[in-house]
């Protein structure tokens, strides 16, 4: 059986200039990701390939790859990046009228538990912001009402009608 063999040509960074050269030593000082970015084309500017620096930085090589082709590109600022990854997740993002802009969700109705909690931590044992102490009982309600959801479809059996509100 004949075997494939697939050549890939190694990617190094382009000769850093003397002043990028000063600055990515520099940086290596700095926080811990932009540090890393720059050991990444240090080692790689040194001769280093794609698979030595991601054992060497304990990173993996899609990584090594992504920082070398932005610093190609874009030089030192591309060193700087944007953040990667989900975007933040807003909670309780309000819109210009006043009203939260995400859809209602459903809750179960308030309980005496509920209640109970609800009087302890906004009148006797203020500790948290009303606002915070309100959403978090909204959350839990959420959650509570998927869980009876699911329980109820899990039974083949039609679940409750439950009450909308916003997150």
């Amino acid at each position: 059986m004949a075997e494939i063999m697939i050549e890939f040509s190694m990617l190094y960074v382009r000769n850093p200039t003397q002043r990028e050269f000063t600055s990515l030593r520099q940086l290596q000082r700095h926080a811990v990701g932009v540090a890393q970015r720059a050991r990444i084309v240090l080692l790689s500017a040194a001769g280093w390939s794609v698979p030595a620096i991601a054992t060497a930085l304990d990173c993996c090589r899609r990584s090594v790859r992504r920082w070398i082709h932005a610093f190609s590109r874009a030089g030192f600022a591309g060193l700087l990046g944007k953040a990667i990854g989900r975007p933040a997740v807003q909670v309780g993002a309000v819109s210009a009228i006043g009203f939260s802009t995400q859809p209602p969700v459903p809750v179960v109705p308030l309980s005496v538990p509920e209640i109970r909690r609800l009087l302890n931590e906004l009148v006797w044992n203020p500790l948290r912001s009303a606002t915070f102490v309100l959403r978090w009982s909204t959350y839990r309600r959420y959650k509570q009402a998927l869980a009876k959801r699911t329980h109820f479809r899990k039974r083949k059996s039609a679940p409750p009608e439950f009450q909308q509100l916003r997150l």
